[in-house]
C-alpha cells in the first residue's frame, strides 16, 4: 500500500469515530469533495490541514506511514489521545529475543529517537540515480523496530497479487560497537532483505552516515551497495509532507540537497 493509500485508509478509519463525514468536514472547515481524495488516496492535504486533522482525531502524522492500531482506535473512539499508543508485537520483535543471548543490543532514545527519519541513498536500480525513503522507528516492548515503503514497480505489483505488500519493509535496529546497524525484510523475504550501518557524523548530531546492502544476486547495471545517510526529520507535518512526496523516487544526484550529495556520491568500497 502507498503512502498515500495509508493515510486515506487511517482518514476513513478515524471519520468512523463522528457520526458522519459530512459532520468531520463541518468541523475542520474542509471541502467535501477534496476532503474524499484524501480518504481516496488521491492527494495529501497541506501541513496546516494535516496538523488540523490530527489535532482533531488526537493522533499524530504518523498516520501518513503507519496503518492505525485496534488499540489507537479504541481511544479514538472513546475521545482519548491516541498520539503514543500502539505496542502490537511482531514477528521480528520475537526473532530479536531469540538471538540476544544476554549481550546489549539496545538503541537508547537519545542515540536514535523515536520517530520519522529519512534515509538518503544511491539507487540500487539505477547507478545514475538517488533515492530517499522515510522509516518510522518505534520501541516495541523495549526494542527498537522500524517501517518504511518503496515506491512500486510493475514486478512488485505482480508479487503483491500473492497477498504480499512487497512495498513494506519491516526491521530492527542493533546497536554494534562503533554504531548502529539495520535489518530490513520485506514481507516476502526472498524478495527483499538489506542491512544498514549507521555512524555518527562528526559534523552534525541529526544525520548519522554509513551504507546499505541488498542482499540478491549480480546483475549488469545495478548496485549491491551504496554509502547512505540518515537524517532525523523535524516531526511536523510542515517538514515531513515534502519528504513523503519524494519517497522512492529515484532523482539526479544533482537534485540531492548538497550536504546529503557530498556524503553518498563518493564510490563505495
Amino acid at each position: 500500500m502507498s503512502v498515500l493509500g495509508v493515510f486515506g485508509q487511517n482518514l476513513r478509519k478515524l471519520c468512523t469515530s463522528r457520526p458522519s463525514i459530512a459532520a468531520v468536514c463541518r468541523d475542520l472547515d474542509i471541502n467535501r469533495v477534496q476532503f474524499n481524495r484524501y480518504m481516496s488516496g488521491y492527494s495529501f492535504p497541506k501541513p496546516n490541514v494535516l496538523e488540523k486533522i490530527c489535532n482533531y482525531f488526537q493522533v499524530d502524522a504518523r498516520i501518513i506511514l503507519e496503518e492505525l492500531t485496534d488499540e489507537q482506535m479504541e481511544l479514538v473512539h472513546n475521545g482519548k489521545n491516541a498520539r503514543s499508543a500502539g505496542t502490537e508485537g511482531s514477528y521480528l520483535h520475537n526473532a530479536v529475543e531469540y538471538f540476544e543471548r544476554g549481550i546489549s543490543l539496545g538503541v537508547a532514545q537519545y542515540e536514535i529517537p523515536d520517530g520519522i527519519h529519512c534515509l538518503w541513498r544511491n539507487s540500487f536500480m539505477d547507478t545514475r540515480t538517488a533515492v530517499s525513503n522515510l522509516i518510522l522507528i518505534k520501541t516495541i516492548n523495549g526494542s527498537r523496530v522500524f517501517k518504511s515503503f518503496d515506491r512500486p514497480t510493475s514486478a512488485r505489483r505482480l508479487v503483491g497479487k500473492n497477498n504480499f505488500n512487497p512495498r513494506e519493509h519491516r526491521g530492527v535496529v542493533l546497536s554494534t560497537a562503533d554504531g548502529f546497524t539495520m535489518i530490513g525484510v520485506s514481507p516476502h523475504p526472498s524478495w527483499y532483505i538489506n542491512m544498514t550501518y549507521l555512524g555518527r557524523a562528526y559534523f552534525s548530531d541529526s544525520i548519522l552516515t554509513g551504507f546499505s546492502i541488498v542482499s540478491r544476486n549480480e546483475y549488469v547495471g545495478r548496485r549491491r551497495a551504496s554509502r547512505c545517510a540518515f537524517e532525523l526529520l523535524p516531526q511536523q507535518p510542515a517538514d515531513i509532507l515534502p519528504m513523503a512526496r519524494q519517497a522512492g523516487v529515484r532523482r539526479p544526484l544533482s537534485d540531492v540537497p548538497d550536504i546529503i550529495r557530498e556524503l553518498i556520491e563518493p564510490p563505495f568500497s
